[in-house]
């Protein structure tokens, strides 16, 4: 391991947070029908992909500070495949098939491979040439490829004829997942990340010492936080709202 770099984990901690609160507001409206929380909800819908895309982008370079991502990897599998399982017996309706730890699993897993070769890109050249996949197949799920108002182009019907290739961002109209983080367009974010990550020992010691020790504290435990988050609200609110899912 790296020298760790608390900066990172302030940032971590604080995206945790915001999930942690977007997931709060998600419950009221989605699962318990809050009325109160509607507009909070429908306003939060316009800037959440920022937050996946922080932590997917963080989680890159992440990975060029740890050097066993390959059990990282697996752990996170672990414990995204038993949310599911975990979700399609209690909350079927709420499950997830392929959300961000599923996504984060298969990118600490499968990178390994290639990272020899994203290693050898320049840097510039790497983080646009990602950048711009990401943004052509940011609506790969929706059926299509391009940047909305300046170009498109309709993908094959036939990728889309069933959930088994969902993981890449092919599925069907009918494919339905409360998280969902596929291949098309996340993995260019992480790839980013892990470009961004070659450069973490010329981070100045002023930025990776801690700043705001509780923030980094929850950011070095965002996997707990973000495993037993949901289940506190959903059971809180079930309580208050006399609600059994059970």
């Amino acid at each position: 391991m790296k020298k760790r770099i608390n900066l990172i984990d302030e940032l971590r901690g604080a995206m945790i947070i915001v999930v942690v609160i977007f997931h709060l507001i998600y419950s009221m409206d989605v699962i318990f029908h809050i009325d109160a929380v509607r507009g909070a909800y429908t306003s939060m819908l316009s800037w959440q992909p920022i937050i996946p895309a922080l932590f997917i982008l963080i989680s890159g370079v992440s990975f060029q500070l740890s050097r066993n991502n390959v059990k990282r990897g697996l752990k996170l599998l672990a414990v995204s495949a038993g949310i599911t399982l975990v979700l399609w017996i209690i909350m079927p309706d709420q499950i997830i098939w392929f959300g961000i730890l599923h996504f984060l699993a298969v990118m600490n897993i499968g990178f390994g491979l290639i990272k020899k070769y994203v290693d050898k890109i320049p840097a510039v050249f790497g983080i646009v040439l990602f950048a711009v996949l990401f943004l052509l197949t940011f609506n790969v799920h929706r059926g299509y490829i391009g940047i909305d108002g300046i170009w498109t182009y309709q993908l094959p019907e036939f990728l889309y004829q069933t959930d088994l290739a969902a993981p890449l961002g092919f599925c069907t109209s009918s494919f339905r997942s409360a998280d969902y983080n596929p291949l098309l367009p996340w993995m260019f974010m992480f790839l980013i990340g892990a470009i961004l990550g070659r450069y973490t020992n010329k981070i100045p010691d002023a930025l990776a010492k801690p700043h705001i020790k509780p923030l980094a504290f929850i950011g070095r435990h965002t996997l707990i936080i973000y495993i037993v988050h949901q289940p506190i609200i959903v059971g809180v609110l079930s309580i208050i709202c006399e609600k059994s899912f059970l």
